[in-house]
């Protein structure tokens, strides 16, 4: 039996004449820290066409673990109508295909905004586009499209943040910080950093859906398959660099603090017009600062309360892209 997350890796093998991988070269990238990724690049895919007055431009970042062909490749038109727009799927840092760890010689923490920031420079240097109808994102893709609000107000005209959060909950940093301890405790040698994947993945595999969903959909005897299923996968995806990387940059995320600003004066920087789809019974990403930042801001809220946990979107497809396709008419 495959998981939910399983399946959803390996719509990637799909075939999408469009979903053509491209990389832009941002030469030396210099992170908030201070610090530079040398010979930095970013890649991703298109689908659609531009209009000739770039109105249509949507921004789609990967989530956690996220490659841009699996958006590309089934996730993007499971989600919402592709119909006369133009989607950049960009491949966030960290995940093997931009710059990350596992093909950069040296690379350095970085933040959310790190990934903003990359972003920026491949829509505004390489591809021209200074304005963008929407920035949209699923968890980690969900965390950068907040990161946008308040980074480039007035660049994107919406936002859609699919179980995303504008910081990080107790809960969600328990999540995030159990999984970077078991990869920063391993040994250096591959036979530990192995080990310690399969033990990340085997958190994730925990966290993923609600104890409800594993009850009802699954039985003990195929729990040896279930976990193996998902070691394959995480083992196959990610190096362990990468995934402490990406892990790091969440774990770091608060756009509170990115902007130096109270979260009472937010609502006077968000421009966007915001929608926020959140799971009440997410594991992974805890609703509640979601929740507290559509009130401030005005937002469009829609709470989906199903078993499926974190990968709500997947069981709730349907309900997921009528809230995204009424919304992006509006």
């Amino acid at each position: 039996m495959k998981t939910l997350f399983v399946a959803l890796t390996l719509l990637g093998s799909q075939l999408n004449a469009q979903c053509i991988l491209k990389t832009a070269a941002l030469k030396n990238f210099r992170t908030v820290s201070g610090q530079e990724i040398w010979n930095c690049f970013i890649s991703y895919r298109t689908l659609g066409k531009l209009n000739t007055a770039k109105s249509n431009v949507i921004l789609w970042p990967t989530w956690f673990t996220g490659k841009s062909d699996v958006i590309c490749n089934g996730v993007a038109t499971m989600t919402m109508d592709t119909t006369g727009f133009y989607i950049v799927i960009v491949d966030a840092f960290g995940n093997g295909v931009s710059s990350s760890p596992s093909n950069s010689s040296s690379f350095p923490e970085i933040t959310i905004r790190d990934m903003v920031n990359a972003q920026h420079i491949l829509l505004t240097k390489h591809l021209n586009i200074d304005h963008i109808k929407a920035v949209m994102g699923i968890s980690m893709g969900g965390m950068q499209t907040l990161e946008w609000l308040v980074t480039y107000p007035g660049f994107a005209d919406k936002a859609i943040s699919i179980a995303g959060t504008p910081k990080q909950s107790v809960y969600d940093l328990l999540f995030w910080k159990t999984q970077a301890a078991l990869l920063t405790s391993a040994a250096k040698d591959e036979p530990s950093q192995k080990l310690a994947l399969r033990m990340v993945s085997n958190v994730q595999l925990l966290g993923i859906h609600t104890p409800a969903y594993w009850l009802n959909s699954s039985k003990p005897q195929i729990v040896d398959s279930l976990m193996l299923a998902q070691q394959s996968s995480m083992l196959q995806s990610m190096k362990p660099d990468d995934l402490l990387c990406q892990l790091n940059a969440m774990i770091g995320h608060d756009i509170y603090k990115s902007l130096g600003t109270p979260i009472s004066a937010i609502n006077e920087l968000i421009k966007a017009k915001t929608l926020m789809i959140v799971f009440k019974t997410d594991h992974v990403v805890n609703p509640g600062p979601s929740v507290e930042l559509s009130k401030l801001i005005g937002a469009t809220l829609a709470q989906l309360d199903n078993e499926c946990g974190h990968l709500s979107f997947l069981c709730d497809a349907s309900m997921v892209k009528d809230e995204v396709v009424r919304f992006l008419q509006k």
